[in-house]
């Protein structure tokens, strides 16, 4: 795995022109560094020097790490806080440590970056900096823990040593655990619980003794089965939040996943550790056909990477494609190569793993299909409901991978009618009610699993009355969504329709709707009445046509995802 993360961090760089490269060093020269894009850029460009690559690049890279070095201890004063050196700073030590081990320039020159990166005071570095004491009633968010892995990285590089900022910084972040040992960001996106667990791990790995290691330890292991069981049957971290479907967030579920299977081994459950480094690699495996393409997207569409089709303002092609380079390069640091992979639940059983109700989610699987509700979405980027159906060995996007907000906090080029989910509806005196409505509030009633499927049974209310209930079905034909209420009753579903290159085939009739995409073919088949909504929803993969089943007292919904 080690030889293929660095394979993988190369062709990341291929999305990168030297053309690109140049334009973009010239740019920090000329205003300084003022985000953390480049700073990474320069780490990983380095790292693959060190590793015999990209060698033409050599005097670029010069020029960049040295910009880089002298920037870091003035960018804050001097550019503000959108800066990041919370982010950047252990990245350009880690790459430092790489030239040095190889031997790429003499030592003059990298004593030369030493003392730069020695001028680092962190309150004058860094944005986030944690209160002394921390207080649990204040709020100290996920840059904390960056700041605290890159201090500590540079304390392992022997550059500087703030032990006492570290820990204070640390300490703030113990309070932003729920039961389950995942990290609650503000609206606990699912991509910053796992990447600052990430940044965690670091400041453990690289040696973090202060006083509360022992419980730290002890949060970032009590999310251990969890963190296997969110991955979807296609390697994929669940949906929910912000900074979701881009490719670096395998990158990162990779990195975590080399870090706990290297503790377990040391705990001496090896079984366990097998699982995570199958999963990491499942996970990586995951984003590999993402990066052999032509052109390579940050993002999982292939709309063109300049209109920033599904992405978040802060979420531009410069920071975040190469953003999957450096989490690629944790994951090389923390693999153990020498466990031995066994079976991780994304591909053998099945399972129902329920979330806090911070999470709010319900993800299950049962052989090769996998699926996750959200009961209580963050409408600025989901909805409520049914938000993914995978298939192992399909296009993620087919069914659904993530579902659809009204107005999304991130970039669209269409308004979409309402938010959207694969989801039951109820007729009332004043029009239907979907379990995606803000009235509407879902309730897990019952979840089973047998031999031949698993399955889970939701109640869904309005002002504690009951609407309608509705059940979700895993078996070997498929997936079936049932819902059940006295009158007129309806499950939505979207049907997806083009990527942002390519449109699928389509069809729909009274009782079967079908889209056939990358040589698989979705049916959608109901004992009611199916019928086109005539109306478009995007998000971050592209666009879906809506449509509804219909039926009275009960309907239902079969899934079923195969290759063609």
């Amino acid at each position: 795995m080690k030889e293929l993360y660095i394979e993988l961090m190369d062709r990341v760089l291929d999305a990168y022109s030297i053309e690109h490269i140049k334009a973009y060093t010239d740019d920090v020269i000329k205003n300084g560094l003022s985000e953390h894009g480049f700073p990474r850029l320069t780490a990983n460009l380095g790292i693959l020097i060190a590793h015999g690559r990209r060698g033409g690049l050599k005097d670029d890279f010069l020029k960049m790490m040295d910009l880089c070095c002298k920037e870091i201890p003035i960018a804050l004063p001097k550019n503000g806080p959108s800066v990041g050196n919370d982010f950047s700073v252990k990245e350009i030590i880690f790459c430092l440590l790489e030239i040095e081990r190889a031997g790429v320039f003499e030592k003059s020159v990298t004593d030369g970056w030493r003392k730069e990166l020695a001028k680092i005071e962190p309150h004058s570095t860094y944005t986030v900096i944690a209160p002394v004491p921390v207080l649990p009633t204040v709020y100290i968010g996920n840059w904390a823990a960056f700041g605290a892995a890159s201090e500590q990285v540079r304390k392992y590089a022997g550059i500087g040593d703030e032990s006492d900022f570290i820990e204070n910084q640390i300490q703030s972040q113990l309070y932003n655990f729920d039961e389950n040992g995942m990290y609650r960001d503000p609206g606990e996106p699912i991509v910053y619980d796992m990447v600052t667990r990430l940044q965690l791990a670091v400041a453990l790995y690289f040696g973090f003794d202060g006083s509360c290691r022992t419980q730290l330890e002890a949060e970032m292991m009590k999310s251990v089965d969890k963190t296997l069981e969110m991955m979807s049957v296609t390697g994929e971290i669940p949906f929910g939040g912000r900074s979701n479907q881009f490719l670096h967030n395998e990158a990162f579920y990779a990195a975590l996943c080399e870090f706990y299977a290297s503790v377990l081994k040391k705990q001496g459950d090896i079984k366990k550790a097998g699982m995570f480094k199958r999963a990491a690699k499942i996970a990586t495996e995951s984003i590999v056909p993402w990066l052999n393409e032509t052109e390579i997207h940050h993002i999982k569409n292939y709309y063109a990477t300049d209109s920033k089709y599904g992405c978040e303002d802060y979420a531009y092609f410069d920071k975040y494609m190469v953003t999957t380079g450096s989490w690629l390069y944790l994951a090389y640091i923390m693999a153990d190569d020498s466990i031995d992979e066994t079976e991780c639940p994304a591909e053998n059983g099945s399972y129902i793993c329920e979330t806090t109700q911070y999470f709010h989610k319900v993800l299950y699987k049962y052989k090769d299909y996998f699926v996750e509700y959200d009961t209580n979405a963050d409408m600025h980027y989901d909805a409520s409901g049914l938000g993914r159906i995978h298939k192992k060995g399909a296009p993620s996007a087919i069914c659904l991978s993530v579902p659809f907000a009204q107005t999304p906090n991130y970039g669209v080029d269409i308004t979409n009618p309402s938010p959207l989910s694969i989801c039951g509806g109820i007729k009332t005196d004043d029009g239907f009610v979907y379990a995606f409505d803000k009235r509407a509030e879902y309730k897990l009633l019952e979840k089973k699993i047998t031999d031949s499927y698993a399955e889970v049974k939701f109640e869904c209310r309005e002002d504690n009355n009951i609407l309608f209930y509705e059940t979700c079905k895993l078996s070997d034909i498929g997936v079936e969504i049932s819902v059940e209420g006295e009158g007129e009753l309806e499950i939505l579903f979207p049907i997806f329709d083009f990527d942002g290159k390519n449109y699928t085939e389509k069809n729909i009739s009274e009782k079967l709707a079908e889209v056939t995409y990358k040589g698989y073919k979705c049916s959608y088949t109901t004992d009611g009445v199916i019928t086109d909504k005539n109306t478009v929803y995007a998000n971050r993969n592209g666009h879906y046509k809506a449509a509804v089943a219909c039926g009275k007292n009960s309907i239902t919904l079969k899934v079923d995802i195969q290759k063609v």
